[in-house]
């Protein structure tokens, strides 16, 4: 009975054993597994930065372009300005140039 009862013991002992050694090597597995996934973690931060970046980076190009196309228009409206000043002065060179031709002709 006693070696039965030693047995049982002994079988008990064996399966803590047993359980023990399976418990460390899945939390061995599990501590693999999250430096796995903070590394994975720690690049999509990375990742989501520099796209983060990327993004203030356009947004600063994109306002640098509108004001380009701002200063540009404006640009072009003092030129379309002048050009219809020029226009202007051109026809009143012209009607003058005519008057004066029309004058010589009527001597």
């Amino acid at each position: 009975m006693e070696n039965k009862q030693e047995m049982s013991l002994n079988e008990k002992i064996q399966q803590l054993i047993n359980g023990y050694t399976a418990l460390k090597q899945k939390y061995a597995d599990l501590s693999d597994q999250k430096k796995e996934l903070e590394e994975k973690n720690s690049d999509l931060e990375n990742t989501i930065e520099n796209r983060n970046q990327k993004i203030s980076e356009l947004e600063s190009l994109v306002d640098e372009q509108k004001e380009e196309i701002h200063t540009q228009h404006q640009e072009i409206d003092e030129l379309k300005n002048r050009l219809n000043s020029h226009e202007d002065n051109t026809r009143d060179a012209l009607s003058k140039i005519d008057d004066i031709l029309n004058q010589v002709n009527d001597l």
